[in-house]
């Protein structure tokens, strides 16, 4: 008796496995809508924020802003560790937001958003919907922090 074949093909392909999307702030876009970055960044600094930032010009918010570099540096080794840098009463694209300049506005995926925002809000009584769908559709439509889809840089 002749042996049947499995009806179970073996999956033989080579193709890798679909990368997650990443997100990330686009600045040129975010410059391009009239929109200052650097001031971006430093409305968004904490208290030692602008200690750092102001030194010698009386703690008064510069005339000069400085560059988006030194202000997401201090954002990223300062502020980020500082309790009131994400708020549970944050909305979720501005707390994607802060994740991203917390990270240097390196790409992130939507895992690693979630597991930023589900940290910070580790207290919360009643979680936001940070599931897959939720962020992804939020962060795929056009939003006035230029969150976009990018690429990570192998």
């Amino acid at each position: 008796m002749a042996r049947e074949s499995s009806n179970f093909a073996q999956d033989t392909s080579t193709e890798e496995p679909e990368e997650q999307p990443v997100y990330v702030i686009d600045v040129k876009a975010f410059e391009a809508s009239g929109r200052s970055f650097p001031y971006a960044l430093y409305s968004r600094l904490c208290w030692r924020g602008h200690c750092q930032v102001c030194e010698g010009q009386d703690r008064k918010p510069p005339v000069n802003l400085g560059s988006s570099t030194e202000y997401l540096k201090v954002i990223s080794t300062e502020c980020s560790r500082e309790p009131d840098f994400l708020l549970p009463g944050t909305p979720i694209t501005e707390a994607v937001f802060r994740l991203l300049l917390a990270n240097g506005n390196k790409p992130m995926t939507l895992q690693e958003l979630q597991s930023g925002l589900t940290a910070a809000w580790a207290s919360v009584i009643y979680l936001k919907n940070l599931s897959d769908e939720v962020l992804r559709r939020m962060l795929d439509q056009q939003n006035e922090y230029f969150i976009v889809r990018g690429t990570r840089k192998k």
